[in-house]
């Protein structure tokens, strides 16, 4: 630092220190604008989806009266409501980008003001004699940052505090997607465990034929035996469905941030979507609307400011400017003022050249990681979109030629089998037939259903209406 320091002596040094003091603080306050004034010309910076208003939760009341519902029916739109509203993941992340933004202002303050007080030259026989001292001395004194440097590091901070508002989003995003693949689930158990219940009551049916069969003299031991196994078999696969859809239930109840045993009714239907999207429309959604691409964005934003902040640190010095009372009580003029003035030389100092390097190097690797995003972005939402073709062929299948089949099969075995024209085996692998089918079916809509989440996840929110386009 190199120090200049002007002394005059003035009777009037009080309304002097006074009005210096009055003077640094009205810097303070204008130190941001003449920052700004200084600075370099920035980049223009490309707009993202980050500015955008936060949805507001569902109000308590809302909540309670769509909680008292469930206990009749489930149904997707009230779970999200309230998962959305009492997740404790997304309020969290509402509190720090609450905190985030709070502190984005503190980035471009000034440093503290300073207080200084000196005593010079009291004699060490009379230490505490201060009336032979021959100055005593108060002084403030103010550090102004190099020109730019605060406005660069305040819309770093804002950039930053951007980035973690796109991280709530992601986090609400997952969740969405979390709920949607957990009700399809509980949707996919809760179907089963009924099918499985009517298949037990034909294989009942089917059973007591053999009994009545084999006491007529018309039918085989075997007959009834095969039938009764059968019958064994499917009740200990009820066993582990009704598991299937506890374990789904739970989950479920876990994300709306309640009692994994809390009461659930049964799920409304789930309905197979008949939309579809054209690659090149998929790509501009996700550009424009995935969180974690705007995330991205303003990460480099937010680095690219911290580059300007080091290159103004660098090039130009920070100034301390100050102003102090002097006493001398051992003097005929007593009063007296100072103004100090000082400034760093950062010309000579190899570090701020090291910083700037190594900013340049957290702004290529932000950019890098932009396109990254982006590349696997495009991959999620082609991977997801050929999942849900896939389900849905599997689907129409299923109904146009394998459920009606092994309806009629089943149907046929079971007539032929009352007419004493063959055995049980016939009757019970149709009716296996017809059950896996059944089955089948249920899981092809969860495959659609989860397809689905996993695409809107991938483009980065729900598909509207008008984007939506009728299977041919």
């Amino acid at each position: 630092m190199v120090d200049v320091l002007f002394l005059k002596r003035h009777c009037c040094a009080n309304a002097v220190l006074l009005g210096t003091v009055l003077a640094l603080v009205n810097g303070c306050g204008s130190t941001r604008s003449a920052s700004r004034e200084a600075e370099t010309p920035r980049r223009p910076a490309a707009a993202a989806p980050d500015s955008e208003p936060e949805a507001l939760p569902a109000s308590p009341e809302q909540v309670r009266a769509t909680e008292g519902a469930l206990e009749h029916e489930v149904t997707l739109p009230a779970v999200l409501r309230i998962a959305l509203a009492r997740n404790p993941e997304l309020t969290e992340a509402r509190e720090r980008v609450r905190a985030a933004r709070e502190a984005a202002p503190a980035a471009s303050r000034l440093p503290d003001p300073e207080f200084e007080y000196q005593l010079w030259g009291q004699p060490i026989a009379h230490p505490v004699s201060f009336d032979e001292t021959q100055m005593h001395m108060f002084g403030l004194r103010q550090t102004f940052p190099a020109p730019g440097s605060l406005s660069a590091r305040s819309e770093a901070a804002s950039a930053q505090a951007k980035v973690l508002v796109q991280a709530r989003r992601v986090r609400e995003q997952d969740l969405v997607a979390r709920v949607r693949r957990a009700y399809a689930e509980y949707y996919r158990a809760d179907r089963e465990y009924r099918i499985h219940l009517d298949h037990i009551r034909l294989a009942q049916q089917a059973l007591d034929m053999a009994r009545a069969a084999y006491q007529g003299g018309r039918g085989a031991q075997q007959d009834v035996l095969r039938a009764a196994v059968e019958l064994s078999r499917m009740h200990n696969d009820v066993a582990g469905v009704d598991r299937d859809r506890r374990t789904a239930r739970g989950l479920l109840n876990t994300l709306m941030a309640r009692p994994a045993e809390a009461p659930l009714g049964p799920p409304a239907p789930i309905r197979a979507d008949k939309v579809q999207l054209r690659a090149d429309e998929l790509m501009r959604l996700a550009s424009e609307r995935r969180p974690e691409i705007a995330a991205a964005q303003s990460a480099i934003r937010a680095r690219e400011s911290e580059l300007d902040a080091a290159r103004a640190t660098g090039r130009w010095p920070s100034f301390m400017v100050g102003v102090q009372y002097m006493y001398m009580p051992m003097e005929e003029e007593t009063q007296n003022y100072g103004v100090t003035f000082a400034m760093s030389l950062p010309w000579l100092n190899p570090r701020y050249g090291e910083e700037v390097r190594a900013a340049e190097a957290r702004v290529a690797a932000e950019r890098s990681a932009l396109s990254s995003v982006r590349y696997a972005a495009r991959y999620e939402a082609y991977e997801s979109v050929e999942r849900l073709k896939a389900a849905r062929e599997s689907l129409a299948i299923i109904e146009r030629d394998l459920l009606p089949q092994a309806q009629h099969s089943f149907e046929s075995a079971q007539a032929v089998y009352r007419g004493g024209q063959a055995d049980s085996l016939a009757l019970f692998d149709a009716l296996r037939s017809l059950l896996d089918v059944k089955l089948e079916r249920e899981r092809a809509l969860l495959r659609i259903e989860t397809a689905l989440a996993d695409m809107e996840r991938a483009i980065g929110g729900p598909v509207s209406s008008s984007q939506q386009r009728e299977e041919k």
